[in-house]
């Protein structure tokens, strides 16, 4: 069965939890065809792919947080 990647972005678009719409958007980007579909969303749909990603990492308050050099 095909995943229907425009009802997922629908949840991530429109969520009532935003954690969910991280893993939501988690399940789209995790395989092929759904890199494609990213790839393919409008330009106001991207932008919120891309703040939906950077609101993902560590908590900028937390001393741990701090760029590590990659050796």
């Amino acid at each position: 069965m095909a995943t229907d990647y425009r009802r997922l972005w629908m949840d991530v678009a429109n969520p009532t939890d935003e954690a969910q719409a991280v893993r939501t958007l988690a399940e789209i980007l995790r395989d092929k065809e759904g890199k494609v579909f990213i790839s393919r969303l409008d330009r106001k749909d991207a932008e919120l792919c891309i703040e939906i990603l950077g609101n993902v990492g560590p908590d900028l308050h937390s001393p741990c947080s701090q760029p590590q050099p990659i050796h």
